[in-house]
């Protein structure tokens, strides 16, 4: 089940008394075991009736022990487990986990706990490891997996936030902040705890009620971003004096050489998928989608692309290749080699 079964479980009043949540969003996941908190239990009793057992240490017994002991002030006890380790290692190999209650704990998690709820996080990090062991708990309770927000729940979740400290934002704003994010980029780390936080900067750092698109792509764009974007605008406008400048900021701003030329090998790449996809016919959209990049990123590289030929962006990433080896090898000096980039991938 979904992070929209348990909302519409929870409105019902017919969740379980053992529940276990994992999936990409820990910002959900967080937020779940704290309504259920906030609903049988007084701020001011939480730190009697609310016990918070780390998984690397917790055994079966232990939680089982904790679950059974009655609430005095509160309607249920509330036993939040956070990263139990069977539920993602195994029973096998050097790192193999053996808890002789295991098997006891899953006829309790299937059975009804008058006197308390228990529940099972697993965070993110660990959610694709998820064992043998962690498939049978997840059936014996009721288990949530919290996913990436669907785009138009997504949008709810920016656009609260933004009504709530006084703000408003357009429509048009809005996908704008979704599409510079990467929140739906393949591979993604950016995830809701993350978003919240840009936003929570945003709006702070708005003086006018209207958001605008000058202040998302502030937020939204980090340095190193916003390095490669500027580096590869010099550089398509053929400007080696703006671009040998650019590195040396990067140089100078706290030894960002590295990340840098790590974020121009792929602008650089997508600029070369994006000439290639666009010769086959692809639109802007299905370009953006078979490569996994958002539509602001890969239209960017779209654009700059035009200025190239397949062959010269080829000889440029086989330039930038070496450089990261010759790098690694301790035969170039890692800002040396991007002031090379700098003055030397202009198109020609």
């Amino acid at each position: 089940m979904a992070y929209k079964d348990f909302v519409n479980d929870k409105n019902k009043g017919i969740l379980r008394d053992v529940l276990f949540f994992y999936g990409a969003e820990d910002f959900l996941m967080e937020w779940a075991a704290e309504s259920i908190i906030s609903e049988y239990v007084e701020e001011e009793m939480r730190y009697l009736d609310v016990v918070r057992l780390e998984g690397e240490a917790a055994t079966a017994a232990d939680i089982m022990a904790e679950a059974r002991a009655y609430s005095m002030f509160s309607d249920k006890r509330i036993v939040v487990v956070r990263n139990f380790l069977p539920l993602y290692r195994g029973a096998k190999g050097p790192n193999a986990v053996v808890d002789p209650h295991a098997e006891e704990l899953l006829e309790f998690a299937a059975s009804p706990q008058e006197q308390s709820i228990v529940i099972f996080v697993l965070e993110s990090r660990f959610s694709p490891d998820l064992t043998a062991y962690g498939r049978k708990l997840a059936k014996a309770c009721s288990a949530y997996e919290f996913s990436r927000l669907e785009r138009v729940d997504l949008k709810s979740f920016i656009t609260k936030r933004v009504h709530s400290a006084g703000k408003v934002i357009s429509r048009r704003d809005l996908e704008h902040i979704i599409d510079i994010s990467g929140y739906y980029n393949r591979g993604s780390v950016y995830d809701l705890a993350q978003l919240d936080r840009d936003i929570s900067k945003m709006v702070k750092a708005s003086g006018t009620e209207d958001i605008s698109a000058q202040l998302i792509e502030e937020i939204f764009i980090g340095d190193s971003d916003r390095f490669v974007f500027n580096l590869v605008d010099a550089l398509v406008a053929g400007d080696r004096n703006k671009s040998l400048a650019i590195a040396e900021a990067i140089i100078r701003d706290e030894d960002g050489a590295m990340a840098v030329l790590a974020l121009l090998t792929k602008q650089f790449e997508i600029m070369y998928d994006a000439l290639e996809l666009s010769e086959q016919g692809y639109s802007m959209a299905q370009m953006a989608k078979k490569t996994g990049v958002n539509e602001y990123r890969f239209k960017k590289a779209f654009v700059a692309a035009q200025r190239y030929s397949r062959q010269r962006l080829r000889k440029i990433l086989i330039d930038i290749y070496n450089a990261d080896r010759d790098i690694k090898r301790g035969d170039i000096d890692k800002d040396t080699a991007l002031e090379l980039i700098a003055v030397s991938a202009c198109p020609q």
